[in-house]
This record gives structure tokens, C-alpha cells and sequence, in this order.
């Protein structure tokens, strides 16, 4: 296999991903970046910022910022930690609820879309090589 073909497939990938997302989620107000917020809340409910930013792997102060701002859109609720009174929990609040199902259908229209095609077992075998590689970069 030509080395230089995995990048440039990634990225061909990556773009379409983009894209599509893109113009699904302008509809709705938000862009890909929260989308991935609300994902993990939503599969999360009661988890912490901090969490938040450790499964995402993304910048604490970045993270924060952007947990603020779908808090203050409506997308999130904070309510204060059951066991820690210096810590906060979040919630997904109907608006984010909406948000959440209606991403996650537009992810399976994508890779309905993006796989098609391929028989189960294909499917299943690249799954499982990109996770491989994935969790590389961990």
C-alpha cells in the first residue's frame, strides 16, 4: 500500500464528514464542534466538565469555554456535585435532548452513506482497524 494514500483518504473522508455535518447542523444552529459536546453529555448525563474535557482530549480552558457557552444557549444545565461542593455535573436540557437524537440520527445517515456498499463483515473489520489506530493516538 502507498503510505501516501492513507492520509489523503483521511482527509477526503474528514472533509465529506465536514461537510455533510456541516450543512445538516447550520440548519439547527450549532456546528460540529458542540455537536461533539452534546454527545457526551447526553451519553454521560450527571458527568463533570472535566470529564468532559478528558474524554474528548481537548484543552481544559477550551473546553470549559464551550461548556459555558451551551449552558448559557440552553443546550446544558449545571447543577452542583451530590458528593463534591466544588464541583459541578451537567445535563443535557430538552433543547440539547433534541440536539443529541437528531445528531446521532444525521452520524448514522453519514455512515450509512459513506459505507455503502460494504458487506457487515467489511464494515465490522474496518471498525475495528481504525479503532486500532485510533487508540494509538492515546
Amino acid at each position: 500500500m502507498n503510505n501516501a494514500m492513507f492520509p489523503t483518504c483521511i482527509e477526503r473522508l474528514h472533509r465529506d464528514f465536514s461537510f455533510f455535518c456541516g450543512e445538516e447542523l447550520r440548519k439547527k444552529g450549532i456546528t460540529v464542534g458542540l455537536l461533539y459536546f452534546i454527545l457526551e453529555v447526553c451519553a454521560r448525563p450527571g458527568c463533570t466538565p472535566s470529564d468532559v474535557t478528558r474524554d474528548l482530549s481537548l484543552d481544559r480552558a477550551y473546553a470549559l469555554r464551550t461548556i459555558q457557552k451551551l449552558v448559557e444557549d440552553g443546550f446544558f444545565r449545571r447543577e452542583a456535585h451530590p458528593t463534591d461542593r466544588r464541583a459541578t455535573v451537567l445535563y443535557a436540557t430538552e433543547k440539547g435532548q433534541e440536539i443529541f437524537e437528531f445528531g446521532q440520527a444525521m452520524l448514522h445517515r453519514w455512515e450509512d452513506r459513506a459505507l455503502d456498499g460494504m458487506t457487515e463483515n467489511e464494515k465490522e473489520l474496518l471498525l475495528m482497524l481504525l479503532k486500532r489506530i485510533a487508540s494509538k493516538e492515546e
